[in-house]
């Protein structure tokens, strides 16, 4: 069990940077610029959270997948594209789930910090599995 649970943490934070990463930086403001909205909302909808698990799902899919490559590309410019290729499929699944990249974002931040929303996404991630 302890094991399952570490491998969906890592699994969580490796979607979280193949996805969130590269989005935040082109999002990047000027300091001194108001930044809008928190990225860490208190409180998720059951509907949004499921949303999470569905994206987190495929996103650790994408990420699987880009090692399983990564590990056969003959160059640093193959795996930068292959890298290029995961973030834009991981994108997509994450916006195919109902939420934007931010939204995604901001659950994994709450996650993180919030002890009963990650045991919840734990799970639902475990009880998908099992379907």
């Amino acid at each position: 069990m302890r094991n399952t649970r570490h491998s969906l943490i890592l699994g969580i934070a490796a979607a979280l940077l193949l996805v969130a990463a590269p989005h935040a930086m082109a999002q990047e403001q000027p300091q001194g610029q108001p930044q809008g909205q928190p990225m860490t909302p208190p409180d998720f909808s059951q509907q949004q959270i499921e949303a999470f698990v569905d994206a987190a799902t495929e996103v650790q899919r994408v990420q699987t997948e880009l090692d399983t490559k990564a590990q056969e590309a003959q160059n640093p410019d193959e795996v930068a594209e292959l890298q290029q290729e995961a973030q834009v499929e991981a994108s997509q699944a994450v916006e195919d789930s109902g939420l934007t990249v931010d939204e995604y974002a901001a659950i994994a931040q709450a996650a993180n910090e919030d002890p009963e929303l990650y045991a919840m996404i734990v799970d639902l991630m475990q009880q998908r599995s099992m379907q």
